[in-house]
């Protein structure tokens, strides 16, 4: 199973400077037409006006910002962060900047980038929800619990309506087998917004959990239609279905999900789960094995390929995965290994 976590929301665009001289007010005309630009999501455009802006004058670093968000949008995290370096170079009290690349760096992996740049907001956003996130999702990374359930609260007092922080303080619920309070936080947030990808996905996930995969892909459809290549939920689905007994639909949605996001552990191990219902053992197997490969967090994953290992009478190589196995605390891994391994 997979649980999205989603990203906080980006930084509203920046208000307008005021403007003086030929050079700053054609500046100001470019930088007004940018914002618009965002605002219609159209963002390869608008990063092309902010541009104009920054051309015009170099020192307008509120362009530079919204820059970066464009960027952000468009799926160029490095640009994005390279940008908003840019902008704190020119203004290095600029907390808006330094917010967004503290975002941008916990997307790219940058951890301790991330952490410093929060440290140096602290006092500045001791009131802001969004801060408080961003840290959440720090602490969430960090894997260190109690602060980010702590961050996400404190995200939830100062905003009730923080859809993010509610479906990512879920996410951590049920990843501890917290079930019930998890779901209340979907239902809020789906409440708030009945459109949230993530808060969907993860409803359909706490459904399924609770043993009615038909009713959870209703939510994972609602997903589908609208975005029908979120390779995550595809492989939610596929799961829901391979557990309704509809394997050659699961097939299907497993493949293409498998075809968008090649490195996923989870949908590796969902089609070695069908492979093994074909008797494929071969296949099954080699699916599994890359699965294992990834060093992914993905439970019961050991178990499964190490039995597959098994039904290819490979006894020395299922034991020596189920071995991994006892060490993650896979409960098949442990059965199989204490009946077959020495």
């Amino acid at each position: 199973m997979k649980i999205i976590v989603p990203a906080a929301l980006l930084a509203a665009i920046c208000c307008l400077f005021s403007c003086s001289g030929q050079d700053k007010s054609e500046a100001s005309v470019f930088f007004l037409k940018g914002n618009i630009q965002f605002k219609e999501k159209q963002f390869a455009e608008a990063v092309r006006l902010y541009d104009e802006a920054i051309r015009k004058y170099p020192a307008l670093t509120d362009a530079y910002l919204n820059k970066g968000l464009a960027l952000a949008e468009l799926g160029k995290p490095e640009l994005a962060y390279d940008v908003f370096t840019a902008a704190l170079a020119k203004e290095d009290g600029f907390h808006e900047a330094r917010l967004a690349r503290a975002e941008t760096a916990l997307r790219l992996g940058r951890l301790n980038q991330a952490e410093d740049d929060l440290a140096l907001l602290n006092h500045a956003y001791r009131d802001s929800t969004r801060y408080y996130l961003i840290r959440g999702n720090l602490m969430a990374d960090r894997n260190r619990k109690e602060a980010a359930y702590a961050d996400f609260d404190k995200a939830i007092i100062l905003n009730a309506n923080n859809v993010e922080a509610l479906v990512n303080r879920g996410t951590l619920l049920f990843e501890e087998g917290k079930i019930r309070e998890a779901k209340a936080d979907f239902s809020k947030a789906l409440d708030l917004n009945p459109a949230q990808k993530e808060a969907l996905n993860n409803m359909g996930m706490v459904v399924m959990r609770e043993g009615d995969p038909e009713k959870a892909l209703e939510y994972f459809d609602k997903v589908l239609i609208r975005i029908p290549n979120e390779a995550f939920t595809l492989n939610n689905k596929g799961e829901a279905l391979l557990r309704s007994d509809r394997p050659e639909e699961a097939l299907k949605a497993l493949t293409k999900s498998l075809e968008i996001k090649p490195d996923n552990g989870h949908t590796l191990k969902n089609l070695g789960l069908y492979y093994l219902g074909q008797k494929d053992y071969a296949k099954a197997s080699e699916l599994f094995d890359r699965a294992v490969a990834l060093e992914q967090h993905v439970p019961g994953l050991h178990g499964l390929a190490g039995k597959a290992h098994w039904h290819l009478n490979d006894l020395a190589g299922a034991c020596k995965i189920w071995a991994v196995g006892r060490i993650l605390k896979d409960s098949l891994a442990i059965a199989e290994s204490g009946q077959y391994c020495k």
